[in-house]
C-alpha cells in the first residue's frame, strides 16, 4: 500500500482549469444554492480552563494535560455518548476520546492544523497501529471525516490513505462479486469502486490520467479549496481560500481513485444486484485519502447493513457521512473515519482503539436516541438507537411503550399503538445500532437482552430533535460550486 506514497511533482492541472474551479467557488448569493446552503456552523470549543460546552448531552468537552513530558490535548464525548457515565467512583463521568501531544504523536496539534472539528469533525478513536495487530509502525488516529498518521521524522501528520487501507485491509475475492469485503459494502452505501490506469505503476500512480478524472465542477471547486484558516506554521497556505499549489490538494485527498458517479441503490446482500431505477441522493467521488459527496436531494436515506457478518449488524442512517452535512446543495467530505469504525472494525481500526477513556470496570445496559427535526403535522419518524452493554450476539428486543401523541391546542395527546422491533444479534462487543419507525409523539423505550436479560429504558420525545447531531453540529457544506439548479 502507498501509506506514505506523495504523488510525483511534474503534474500541473492546466492554469485555465484551475481559474475555472475557483471562479465556480465563488457563485452569486442570490441562487438556489444560497437558499438550499445550512446555517453557519457551530464555533469549535476553543481550548480554556473552563472546556467546551455539553452540546449533545452526554458531557462537556474539556481540556487534558499528556502530564509532565508531554503536551497538552483535549477531550472530546460526542462519538462516545452510546456509553452510560461511569458512577459509582466519585461524581458520574462521561466517556469520549482524547487528542493529544503525548509520545505516539503530537496528534493535537495536528488536529488543530488540519482544521479540528469544523474539518476533521470528533476523534471516533483511540491512537492505533495500522494493519490491525501490528504493534509498531506510525501511529494513526481517526476523526469522522479522515484518518491522521503522525510521521515522527517530520514532526507532522499526514491524512492517512485510508480509501487504499479499505482495499488493503479486506480484498475483495475477484471470483466473488459478492463478497462481504469491504469496497462492496463501499459500493452498497453509494461509493464507487477505485479503478485502474492502464500502464500505471505502483510508482507513478498515473496521476494524470487520475486529475483527468476530476470533471464535475462543484468536484473540481471543492477539492481545490482550503478550508483551514491561516496559521504562521504554514505561511504559504492562504486559508480559507484556494489551495496555493496542486500538492496542497493532494495532500489533503490524494489522488482519485475513480470518476465521480452517482449510484444506483444495490441490494444489500447482493451488491451485484442493482436496484434501478432507484439511485441515491448524491454524487460521489473517492480519493486515496477522502472522499467528496455533492448532494443533489436532501439525504434521508437509511441502510441495512450490507453483507452482515456478525459484527456490523442492525441499521443506520447515511454512515457515509456526518449528521448534518447532507444537505441539498452540499458538497460533503466523506465520513471515512465513521466508515472505519462501522464496516472496518479488526480490519482497519483494532477494536481496542474504538472503546472510549476511561474503561468502564461495570459496564451496564444503556443507549442513546439520535432523532432527527420533524415537521409540524409530521405522522411517521425514524431515528437510530446506538446501545452498548448487552451480550455478545445476543437476540435484542426493542419495545416502545405508553406512546401519546403530541398535544393539539388544549385538548391531550391521544395514545399511541406499541412498537417493537427485534435486532437479530448484538455486535461481538455487546453493541448495537437499529432504525426504528413509529409514529410522532413521547414513548417509553424499553431494550433488553433476550439472554442476559440486561435492559434499559427511558422516556424519548420524538419530536425533539438531538440537539448537537441535527442542528449544531460543523458540517462541510461550504458555498462552493454551481447551485445544483443550475
Amino acid at each position: 500500500m502507498r501509506s506514505s506514497h506523495q504523488p510525483r511533482r511534474t503534474v500541473r492541472l492546466g492554469l485555465a482549469a484551475l481559474t475555472l474551479a475557483l471562479e465556480l467557488a465563488v457563485v452569486s448569493p442570490n441562487t438556489s444554492f444560497a437558499q438550499a446552503a445550512p446555517a453557519a456552523p457551530a464555533t469549535t470549543p476553543a481550548p480554556a480552563e473552563t472546556g467546551g460546552p455539553d452540546v449533545q448531552g452526554c458531557g462537556g468537552d474539556y481540556p487534558v494535560s499528556g502530564g509532565p513530558t508531554n503536551g497538552a490535548g483535549w477531550f472530546y464525548t460526542e462519538e462516545a455518548c452510546q456509553y452510560p457515565p461511569i458512577s459509582g467512583l466519585g461524581p458520574a463521568r462521561w466517556r469520549g476520546f482524547t487528542v493529544l501531544d503525548d509520545e505516539r504523536g503530537n496528534f493535537w496539534t495536528e488536529f488543530r492544523r488540519f482544521g479540528g472539528v469544523d474539518v476533521l469533525g470528533y476523534p471516533v478513536s483511540q491512537p492505533y497501529h495500522y494493519p490491525v495487530g501490528s504493534r509498531d509502525g506510525y501511529w494513526y488516529q481517526a476523526f469522522e471525516r479522515g484518518i491522521l498518521q503522525y510521521r515522527p521524522e517530520d514532526g507532522r501528520a499526514d491524512m492517512a490513505n485510508v480509501f487504499e487501507q479499505f482495499t488493503e485491509a479486506d480484498p475483495c475475492a475477484s471470483d466473488q462479486p459478492d463478497d462481504a469485503c469491504i469496497d462492496n459494502k463501499l459500493l452498497y452505501f453509494g461509493i464507487p469502486k477505485p479503478q485502474s490506469v492502464a500502464g500505471s505503476t505502483d510508482a507513478s500512480y498515473g496521476p494524470e490520467q487520475r486529475m483527468g478524472w476530476l470533471t464535475e465542477p462543484r468536484l473540481l471547486a471543492r477539492y481545490f479549496y482550503d478550508p483551514v484558516a491561516f496559521h504562521s506554521s504554514e505561511p504559504d497556505r492562504g486559508g480559507s481560500t484556494a489551495f496555493a499549489t496542486q500538492e496542497q490538494a493532494w495532500a489533503f485527498f490524494g489522488l482519485p481513485q475513480a470518476t465521480a458517479q452517482r449510484m444506483v441503490l444495490r441490494a444489500p446482500d447482493k451488491p451485484s444486484q442493482e436496484l434501478w431505477p432507484l439511485v441515491h441522493s448524491f454524487m460521489a467521488q473517492r480519493f486515496q485519502k477522502a472522499g467528496l459527496e455533492l448532494f443533489l436531494e436532501d439525504s434521508t436515506e437509511s441502510f441495512g447493513m450490507p453483507l452482515m457478518n456478525g459484527d456490523d449488524t442492525g441499521q443506520l442512517f447515511d454512515p457515509t457521512i456526518v449528521p448534518g452535512d447532507g444537505k441539498k446543495g452540499c458538497v460533503a467530505v466523506t465520513a471515512v473515519g465513521l466508515l472505519a469504525r462501522t464496516i472496518g472494525i479488526d480490519k482497519v481500526i483494532p477494536r481496542g482503539a474504538l472503546q472510549p477513556e476511561p474503561a468502564d470496570p461495570h459496564p451496564t445496559a444503556f443507549f442513546t436516541p439520535y432523532i432527527p427535526v420533524t415537521s409540524p403535522g409530521q405522522f411517521m419518524t425514524q431515528f437510530q438507537l446506538d446501545g452498548t452493554g448487552f451480550g455478545a450476539g445476543e437476540p435484542i428486543t426493542i419495545s416502545l411503550t405508553d406512546g401519546l401523541a403530541p398535544s393539539a391546542g388544549s385538548a391531550p395527546g391521544q395514545p399511541l399503538p406499541p412498537v417493537t422491533v427485534h435486532v437479530d444479534h448484538a455486535n461481538s462487543d455487546g453493541s448495537f445500532t437499529q432504525v426504528v419507525t413509529a409514529r410522532v409523539g413521547t414513548y417509553t423505550i424499553t431494550v433488553k437482552g433476550d439472554q442476559t436479560g440486561n435492559m434499559y429504558a427511558q422516556a424519548v420525545n420524538l419530536t425533539v430533535p438531538t440537539v448537537n447531531l441535527f442542528l449544531n453540529r460543523p458540517t462541510t457544506c461550504k458555498a462552493v460550486g454551481l447551485p445544483v439548479g443550475s
